[in-house]
């Protein structure tokens, strides 16, 4: 059940921004995401109106700790359908069919995104290729916002984050929801519901490119970056 008392009405929108208070302390629900952000069933076949958190499905029994997909012979809308293809809400799958249209080769939101992602690797001296689909996904969330990524750099040490140390007082609203999608996918605890998701009220058409890619960062990999297409 919503904990929003005008779901479903045409006020919703209004109380979803009521509900983000001043300082942006986190609300209950969250706006994070997960390891696939669905499983193998897909929404409608597991019956969830959130999207699991680890790399299993106890609803479905799907499990596939090895998935991988070989990127060069895909297509970036070919990896966000495999990734996302079965959710049924038609708002969301909207806009992954704009995301789709609007890719011209680039992951990253712009130079100065990429170039805050790779300043870190080369810092720390990490090669992207040696280390988990995961932390990169991470690394890519953080270093999309500069506020964000000012607050969060000094509690990144190799390949470990301290996200809890993270003040998020300065961070805007934008900050705030890669910071959730960060958290989520460092802990596994939380979901996202994909109606927040498919809102752009609450995550803007940049923000979701990036939530979306750090989701397919996640489940593909460094690959991802390879796409150009």
């Amino acid at each position: 059940m919503s904990k929003l008392f005008m779901y479903g009405t045409s006020l919703e929108g209004i109380e979803q921004l009521m509900v983000m208070v001043p300082n942006f302390q986190p609300r209950r629900s969250g706006i994070v995401i997960n390891n696939y952000f669905n499983c193998q069933g897909g929404d409608g076949d597991c019956k969830l109106s959130v999207i699991n958190v680890d790399d299993s499905c106890k609803n479905c029994g799907y499990n596939d700790l090895n998935f991988k997909v070989n990127v060069d012979k895909k297509r970036y809308k070919d990896l966000v359908m495999d990734c996302f293809g079965k959710i049924k809400n038609n708002s969301l799958r909207e806009r992954l069919k704009e995301l789709s249209k609007s890719f011209k080769g680039e992951v990253f939101l712009n130079y100065r995104h990429k170039e805050r992602f790779y300043n870190f690797l080369r810092h720390q001296d990490l090669d992207i290729h040696d280390i988990f689909p995961r932390f990169i996904a991470i690394l890519f969330l953080l270093t999309a916002d500069e506020k964000l990524w000012k607050v969060s750099e000094n509690h990144i040490l190799n390949v470990k984050f301290d996200l809890k140390q993270i003040c998020l007082r300065e961070i805007k609203t934008e900050g705030y929801a890669l910071y959730q999608t960060a958290k989520t996918l460092s802990t596994g605890k939380e979901c996202i519901r994909i109606n927040e998701l498919a809102d752009k009220d609450l995550i803007d058409d940049y923000i979701f490119k990036a939530i979306i890619n750090s989701a397919l960062i996640n489940r593909y990999g460094a690959e991802l970056f390879l796409i150009n297409k």
